[in-house]
């Protein structure tokens, strides 16, 4: 990788880490830059605005969170079991990374809506994990996928909005009851005929 390909993976990797923890109205980018260990013309160079430094930071997220719900799941041989694979995966994302809820629930709420440099990654890593629901309700034979999809991503939500209100100690409670809530959706889901 060519050094000028380097300093942009390191702001991405730091833009992500940076705006997650400290949110992205209190976050100036010389906080971006000084834990990319970088110059601040070198984050322009590369980066704009502000707004495309923190969509290059949640398009990172969401790659890593992509690859890591993937593999997951793909770990759980039982396809029928593969939707509640991925609450399984939330309560240890929530346990090991998550004290301030969902990166890119937390973004919507501070970008403007007219910001849609920011809006666009939150849009389409929500729409990709309804789409990841769906597959895998569909691949585990329930009946009305995308609607069972739907809602369970409404219980993913709802654990990001109680550790939002609450800290990160309502999270191990949070993600539980959603594994259960999303367990007994499942169950009552009619096969798919």
């Amino acid at each position: 990788m060519s050094s000028r390909g380097r300093a942009k993976q390191l702001l991405t990797e730091a833009a992500d880490t940076v705006f997650y923890e400290h949110g992205i109205a209190s976050t100036s980018v010389d906080a971006v830059v000084e834990a990319a260990g970088v110059s601040k013309p070198t984050l322009y160079a590369h980066f704009p605005t502000k707004s495309a430094v923190v969509a290059a930071g949640l398009r990172h997220r969401h790659a890593t969170r992509k690859a890591e719900l993937e593999e997951w799941a793909a770990l759980e041989d039982d396809p029928r079991h593969r939707p509640l694979a991925v609450f399984r995966w939330l309560q240890d994302w929530y346990a090991e990374r998550g004290r301030r809820g969902c990166a890119f629930l937390n973004a919507a709420v501070e970008a403007p809506q007219t910001d849609m440099t920011i809006r666009t990654p939150v849009q389409e890593e929500k729409t990709w994990l309804l789409t990841f629901l769906s597959r895998l309700c569909t691949e585990a034979g329930c009946g009305s996928p995308q609607e069972l999809a739907s809602q369970l991503l409404l219980l993913i939500d709802g654990v990001a909005g109680r550790v939002v209100v609450h800290g990160p100690e309502a999270a191990p409670q949070a993600a539980a009851d959603a594994a259960r809530a999303a367990a007994a959706l499942i169950d009552a889901s009619e096969p798919a005929r």
